[in-house]
Order: structure tokens, then C-alpha cells, then sequence
């Protein structure tokens, strides 16, 4: 049974409050840790995905049994292969970009909101998190598999205006 965050209040709320969350995290590590590491851990997304599909011994890895376990170490399965692809391929971004002021908070938060996008493919195709929090059919109407394709290039192009 997914948790509900706040019973009184409707389900495309309870989905902000998870968007815009999961927005000011992308945001914070991006204005954190720079426009290098941000962009890194977007592009380990798509490796880390495709092994993580990939790689046969999921269901054997599991050490806890249950739902919500079960999809915490799957989403930990899943950081085992990101983190150290974030490594990687952070060794290869050396420069932070010139920009600085307003318009560096302005690609920080279209980075974030890559994040963001990828977090709710993560959740949709990859990684699937119903056991913590099911979004509402709204937002699980644009994440259908069909939709898939489209929001792993979208970020693709919103990259190269950032």
C-alpha cells in the first residue's frame, strides 16, 4: 500500500509536493556542487539504466522480502551502478561554465528540472517505487511506455541550451 503523504489533501497536491521536492534536490546539488557534477549525474542516468535493465541477478540481490523492500534494494541495485557512473563520467567534465549571476540560476534550475524528468522515468520504467508513492493517473498518463522514448531524448535537447 503506497504511503499517503496527506490524507486530506488530493492527489495531484500530494504530486507537487513530490515534483517540487524532488526539483529543489536537483537545484540544491546543482548549485552545490556545480554545473559539472549536475550534468554528470544526468548522463550516468542513461548507462545506469540500461545495466541496471539489464543485469540478471536483480532478483537474487534481494535481501529484504516485501513490497517496500523489495523496491528499496531494487533502487539501491540501481545506485550501484549510477553512482559510480557519476564518478566516471565526472572525471571527464573539468570546467564550470563563465556564466555567473542570474543566468547561472537559470541553468541550474533547467538541470534540475532534467533531474527531475529522469527521477519520474527512473520511477516509471526503470525502478519501479509504487511501494513508497503511486502518482496520480494524471501523471502516470504521460509517463505511459509509448511516452518513454520521447522523455529520455527530451533532456537530450534541453542539455544543449543549458
Amino acid at each position: 500500500m503506497p504511503i499517503d503523504l496527506f490524507k486530506s489533501s488530493s492527489a495531484l497536491t500530494n504530486d507537487s509536493i513530490v515534483l517540487i521536492t524532488l526539483f529543489v534536490l536537483f537545484a540544491t546539488y546543482g548549485l552545490y556542487f556545480g554545473k559539472g557534477r549536475i550534468i554528470s549525474l544526468l548522463l550516468a542516468f542513461y548507462p545506469a539504466a540500461f545495466l541496471f535493465q539489464n543485469f540478471p541477478y536483480t532478483s537474487k540481490l534481494l535481501f529484504l522480502h516485501g513490497a517496500q523492500p523489495e523496491a528499496f534494494n531494487k533502487f539501491l541495485i540501481f545506485l550501484l551502478f549510477l553512482v559510480p557512473l557519476d564518478i566516471i563520467i565526472g572525471r571527464f567534465i573539468f570546467s564550470e561554465s563563465g556564466y555567473g549571476g542570474s543566468f547561472h540560476f537559470v541553468r541550474v534550475a533547467g538541470l534540475a528540472l532534467i533531474g527531475v524528468i529522469l527521477t519520474l522515468v527512473m520511477i516509471y520504467s526503470v525502478v519501479n517505487l509504487d511501494a513508497f508513492y503511486n502518482f496520480s493517473p494524471t501523471l502516470d498518463s504521460l509517463f505511459v511506455p509509448t511516452n518513454i522514448f520521447w522523455w529520455l531524448i527530451g533532456p537530450f535537447f534541453l542539455m544543449l541550451f543549458m
